[in-house]
Order: C-alpha cells, then sequence, then structure tokens
C-alpha cells in the first residue's frame, strides 16, 4: 500500500511540473468557476497528461498529453496489440542517440526531434519512435509516416532555415534535442 501512494505522489509531483513547464497554470479549465477542474490543477494535469509506468526501471514517466478520443476508443475495443515492454523511459530508451543527462533536471525533460520532420517530438511510440503530434496523427489515420524511406521525407536545408534552429542528423533518424526544461527557462526567463 504504501508502495502504491508512493508511487501516485510521484505521479501527481510530476504532473504538477509538468503543468508548470507547458505553462497550463492558468488554463481557462483550472480558472473558470463551474469548471470540473476549477482550482483542481493538478486533477487537471492527471487528466490531460499521460504517465506510464517503466518496464525496465519500474518508473513513471511523462508519455505525453492525452488524446480523449482515443483513449475513450481503446476504452471501448480494449487495448489491441498493447505490449508493457514497449513502455519505457527516456532513461531507459536506446533510440540508438546518446542522450545527456541534464544536470538540473535529469532526463525528465529531454525532448525529441520528430523523427519524420523538423518539430519537437510529443510521442513516443514503441519504445523506440518519436512523433510530432501531426505525423502521429497522420500514423494513426494510415498514413505510416513510419514506413516512408529517408527520401520521401521533408528536408531540412540548414540550422538557420530548420524550425527547430538546430543542426541535425537527416529525417528518419532519432535525435535527442536536450532539455526542455532549460530551453523553456532561456526562452521565456521561467524557472523548473
Amino acid at each position: 500500500m504504501a508502495e502504491n501512494k508512493a508511487l501516485y505522489d510521484d505521479i501527481r509531483k510530476k504532473a504538477r511540473e509538468r503543468l508548470r513547464f507547458e505553462d497550463m497554470e492558468k488554463d481557462p479549465k483550472i480558472i473558470t468557476p463551474g469548471s470540473p477542474w476549477y482550482n483542481r490543477p493538478i486533477d487537471f494535469a492527471l487528466a490531460t497528461f499521460s504517465y506510464y509506468l517503466c518496464f525496465k526501471c519500474k518508473k513513471p514517466y511523462f508519455g505525453g498529453k492525452k488524446n480523449c478520443e482515443l483513449a475513450m476508443e481503446e476504452e471501448k475495443q480494449g487495448v489491441e496489440g498493447f505490449k508493457a515492454e514497449e513502455l519505457v523511459c527516456s532513461n531507459c530508451c536506446d533510440v540508438g542517440v546518446h542522450v545527456q543527462n541534464c544536470q538540473t533536471h535529469g532526463k525528465d525533460y529531454i525532448e525529441f526531434k520528430c523523427r519524420f520532420c523538423c518539430s519537437v517530438a510529443t510521442w513516443f511510440c514503441w519504445g523506440t519512435t518519436h512523433f510530432c503530434e501531426p505525423c502521429h496523427k497522420r500514423q494513426c489515420n494510415g498514413d505510416h509516416v513510419s514506413k516512408y524511406t529517408k527520401d520521401k521525407l521533408p528536408k531540412c536545408t540548414s540550422k538557420e532555415a530548420c524550425p527547430l534552429k538546430v543542426a541535425h542528423p537527416p529525417n528518419g533518424e532519432e535525435f535527442a534535442l536536450g532539455c526542455g526544461a532549460c530551453r523553456n527557462i532561456k526562452e521565456n526567463a521561467r524557472d523548473f
């Protein structure tokens, strides 16, 4: 029982930090009287963000924002093809790239580039592949970008022209961008 409480408390702490990191503390759902989430930021965060137990280290990790429609469909149909060993945190994932540990935030806020375009990834699927929201949506709608050869993916011409403003390998390869919390602090003068 104490172990479950500690796990729940850890997830609540991470959800609260993620709410702050995503700059959603003043989301209208939290600050609007009459909203089911009014003055309940942690409950809102738990309903908004997905946390999974890593198959390898057994610690909870942020798995992206929840997709309510997809979650409802999965509840109706059951999660077919789900494999627990696909749930792997950034500390334990082996995507073929070296992931630097942030001196301040560890690996909890390490961001990856979408494997298929020049956007920040919000999804990590199959324990191997990072997707941004639009590429993940395409994948789920049957346009399987994960099956595209590199020459069929968008080309990034230079660091200066890249929306990410970083030099990175060609689309089709995994790439860690670094600590998102540190980037957010630098860009927005906010501390986490």
